[in-house]
């Protein structure tokens, strides 16, 4: 199973190096200690979709500043979200963050967390689609192409089949990865503007109906 969340790359102001605490540890030990707690998940989910400082994430998020403070430097240590910006503020400096690229979690590692850690990721994941489809409705981008894809398929499985179909996605995944590569090479040749788009892809067991 896959588990990523891809985000841009920043250009953003140099960092210094990992406390020796966090150097080595692996990508799923990073996601359990990084969203082993309500506000670090609460804060990723604001820097998954816009840059902010630790000041407007405690207005945003409604919580004390050095209570924010604290969890962004543990989200920033162990390379979860990137410092992208830095402005004086009153004799002081603001520092600005947005979420990092997520790591590809292996169905090993996936399996290694515990369900309160996976349900954080998920719960995650989802409500970032859920506000991108929304955003999407709302400014009119839905439905600018044609060719724009939606889909939902309710199924009977056995395990054997819904093993099947977890690997499939997770080929598919793999081909939006590759397919991105190589869109960035035609654009860099072209000069086409990019399309900003959302590729997602869900299989999950559901209650039985009453």
């Amino acid at each position: 199973m896959s588990n990523s969340m891809k985000k841009p790359r920043g250009t953003g102001p140099s960092r210094p190096e990992r406390s020796k605490a966090v150097v080595g540890i692996r990508p799923h030990e990073k996601l359990v200690k990084g969203l082993g707690h309500p506000v670090r998940v609460e804060c990723l989910t604001v820097l998954a979709k816009r840059i902010a400082s630790p000041k407007q994430l405690s207005e945003i998020l409604n919580h004390d500043l050095s209570n924010i403070s604290y969890h962004v430097r543990v989200l920033d240590e162990l390379g979860l979200i990137e410092l992208v910006g830095e402005e004086p503020v009153r004799g002081a400096v603001a520092h600005f963050y947005k979420a990092a690229e997520r790591p590809i979690l292996s169905e090993s590692e996936w399996q290694q967390l515990s369900p309160e850690v996976r349900t954080a990721i998920s719960v995650y994941g989802w409500d970032l689609l859920i506000k991108d489809a929304a955003e999407a409705i709302e400014k009119g981008t839905f439905e600018s192409r044609a060719d724009r894809h939606l889909s939902r398929a309710a199924v009977l499985l056995d395990s054997q089949g819904f093993e099947r179909l977890s690997a499939l996605m997770e080929e598919l995944v793999e081909a939006v990865i590759a397919e991105e590569g190589a869109a960035a090479d035609r654009m860099n040749k072209s000069g086409e503007q990019p399309i900003h788009a959302v590729a997602a892809t869900a299989l999950f067991p559901v209650p039985e109906p009453e």
